[in-house]
């Protein structure tokens, strides 16, 4: 009999202004993004390399350091969901921070990999 998986972190699936993927989110208090290395060789059937990064989650502007949990509402089958100005802002803080994180790695956010062998 095969154990159930126990979810362990969600990530969220971003486009910086240039056109590359990367994903988001947060375990417990770290927050991870993970850049897709497009410098690494490849070995046997893969396709891709992803790299993970961990960060210390830093509070939000008006937030304590430890703010208290939050607990998400189950939406309701008549509504839909909508983004509100703060998700707006918050994916731009986030485009900014992958941004960052890219430069870090060598990276240009805003341009093309001249490395890249498959561009699209």
């Amino acid at each position: 009999m095969r154990e159930p998986s126990i979810p362990l972190v969600e990530l969220r699936e971003y486009r910086s202004a240039a056109g590359s993927t990367y994903f988001a989110g947060y375990l417990g208090k770290a927050r991870i993004v993970m850049l897709r290395d497009d410098r690494a060789e490849c070995t046997g059937k893969e396709v891709a390399r992803w790299t993970m990064l961990l960060q210390a989650s830093q509070p939000r502007p008006g937030e304590s350091a430890s703010p208290p949990r939050k607990t998400a509402a189950a939406p309701s089958r008549r509504s839909k969901p909508q983004a509100s100005r703060t998700d707006a802002a918050h994916g731009a803080a986030t485009d900014r921070r992958a941004a960052a994180l890219m430069a870090d790695m060598g990276l240009n956010p805003k341009g093309a990999d001249p490395n890249d062998e498959l561009p699209f």
